[in-house]
């Protein structure tokens, strides 16, 4: 499978000029906590990427004037994209390893062509256990992520709030029967992990 067969077709976005306001209120109407942020409506040239984190820290956080603030100015620039023959697995291994929960899908001009985001990976994905992986590999704790410069994907600076919880709420609302399958392993694993460190606990105590 492709990026083009997973991908979300015309996204919403924003460019440099627009306020964070609009921004915002972009996510609020489309259900969304990121926009690509293109260079204009014609090129469509993907420029950055704007998370409703970056306006609850930089905006919010930071106390600026709603409506004085743009896009441009708070925005990430490091964004990880993907084309659209890539493969589906390529994508996933990148929201894993960047914690992201969409993907702009370029052409070879870095134009807008559609975004893949953690939905979509809901309704292609063959098992709940995949599920669960993404979204725990997506929902862990953050550090500086970093390629080796060879692969197709750039470092990235976005963020991604919320953990586990929050991501598998969002697929209840997408998939209610793919969410309890997806909670279940990850409930399994958590009590897995849970059971390696009373044992190891009781061992050191012996």
């Amino acid at each position: 499978m492709t990026c083009k067969e997973l991908m979300t077709s015309e996204p919403a976005f924003c460019v440099p000029g627009d306020t964070a306001v609009i921004a915002a209120t972009l996510m609020k109407n489309h259900n969304i906590g990121s926009v690509p942020v293109v260079l204009d409506p014609e090129s469509r040239q993907v420029v950055g990427m704007i998370t409703d984190r970056d306006i609850a820290m930089r905006v919010v956080a930071g106390k600026r004037e709603y409506d004085n603030t743009y896009v441009r100015d708070v925005m990430s620039k490091d964004v990880v994209t993907c084309r659209a023959d890539d493969d589906y697995d390529d994508v996933i291994e990148a929201m894993e390893e960047h914690q992201i929960r969409r993907v702009p899908v370029v052409d070879s001009e870095r134009r807008l062509i559609g975004i893949v985001a953690l939905a979509d990976v809901v309704r292609k994905a063959s098992k709940p256990d995949e599920v669960a992986e993404v979204v725990g590999e997506i929902s862990k704790p953050s550090h500086a992520a970093q390629t080796n410069g060879k692969g197709r994907f750039a470092k990235t600076s976005l963020i991604v709030a919320g953990g586990v919880g929050a991501g598998v709420g969002l697929i209840y609302l997408l998939d209610p029967k793919w969410a309890r399958g997806a909670r279940k392993s990850v409930a399994s694993a958590a009590g897995k992990v849970r059971d390696t460190i009373k044992g190891a606990a009781k061992g050191a105590a012996g």
